[in-house]
């Protein structure tokens, strides 16, 4: 995208990187070679989805209002905004300035995208893989309440299952579950998953 715009991410003077999570933020960032922590070039000009945008994906629109209104204040600086959505797998770039571009540019991705490794997803699955990764929810008392997983399979494939006993959840808050189990984990045609 920047190639496209014909700009390295240093000729970039703002930026507004969706901020749904802050994983989103810290992966984007890392991605595109953004400090999170430089001043001089902060990673929001919104304040961040916390405090701007609304309901029905509008953030962006915020973004995009925002950046207009810096840049139209700054002409010659360029702007920079990300949005993603699913779970970090569908993205969407702008580039923005005072100066027109040369000419329209688009280019089809696809075939590089074609090109990734792909891992096979199983909805249904039975048996021991080992631990991808995990999220543990929390009740509304703050106590671990079941774990998520993501596992893969013998052959490669992932598939997911939940933890649903309260002290393991708990054990995988406090500790890494390949110090817990080896990261070994048993799938169960419900989906229900115990560590091995």
């Amino acid at each position: 995208m920047l190639e496209l715009a014909g700009l390295d991410i240093d000729d970039v003077d703002y930026v507004d990187l969706y901020s749904c999570f802050p994983s989103a933020v810290q992966v984007a960032a890392a991605e595109l070679g953004l400090a999170t922590d430089d001043p001089a070039r902060p990673l929001t000009v919104t304040g961040g989805l916390t405090f701007a945008g609304g309901p029905w994906s509008n953030y962006v629109t915020h973004s995009i209002a925002t950046m207009a209104e810096l840049l139209a204040a700054n002409p010659g600086r360029r702007g920079l905004i990300t949005a993603n959505g699913g779970y970090l797998t569908k993205h969407s770039f702008g580039v923005y300035s005072t100066e027109p571009p040369a000419e329209f540019r688009w280019e089809d991705v696809q075939p590089v995208v074609d090109r990734e490794p792909t891992t096979v997803g199983l909805v249904e699955w039975e048996g021991i893989g080992t631990v991808e990764a995990w999220t543990t929810p929390f009740t509304r008392e703050g106590r671990p309440e079941k774990t998520f997983v993501a596992v893969r399979t013998p052959d490669g494939a992932r598939s997911l299952g939940v933890i649903t006993d309260p002290d393991t959840a708990a054990a995988t808050v406090h500790d890494d579950i390949a110090d817990i189990a080896g990261a070994k984990v048993a799938i169960a045609a419900d989906g229900s998953a115990t560590l091995r």
